[in-house]
């Protein structure tokens, strides 16, 4: 009996590491033919994970990690495992918010606005809906001094 579970077993594990290699050669393939945005949609068609797409992407020649990044924003790729995925392979979080800038410019209907990493852009000033700045109070005619007169 333990000899058929460890063959079972070995098997099974066997078939998951050449499933996997082929998923990477057919990324990669897709890669060379089509570009980078269509091999990630192709991966993500096939249940490839942002992190295995960051992990094989970070190793293709000439493939600028911003492009990658982006590729996964516009193919609908969670935010939040995107940047940990990144960051796990030392891309910068400064290279992941252009990434999903260039995502917006590029694919912007595509691209959920429930991500869960979207950075900020309002000019380093916080925006409450439209509200203008008030420069000057309309309660100086009531001030405590007047009463007085």
């Amino acid at each position: 009996m333990k000899k058929f579970i460890i063959g079972c077993l070995l098997i099974v594990s066997t078939a998951t590491v050449a499933f996997a290699e082929w998923k990477v050669e057919v990324f990669k393939e897709n890669y060379a033919k089509e570009g980078i945005d269509q091999a990630v949609i192709d991966a993500m068609k096939e249940g490839a994970l942002p992190e295995q797409i960051v992990e094989t992407g970070i190793q293709l020649e000439g493939l600028n990690p911003q492009n990658l990044v982006k590729a996964l924003y516009c193919a609908g790729a969670n935010g939040q495992d995107i940047t940990s995925a990144a960051i796990k392979y030392n891309i910068s979080e400064l290279i992941i918010a252009a990434g999903y800038k260039k995502s917006i410019e590029e694919c912007g209907a595509q691209v959920a606005d429930s991500q869960a990493y979207t950075p900020v852009t309002t000019g380093g000033r916080p925006s409450f809906g439209g509200a203008s700045t008030v420069t000057s109070s309309s309660y100086s005619s009531v001030s405590p001094f007047r009463f007085q007169q």
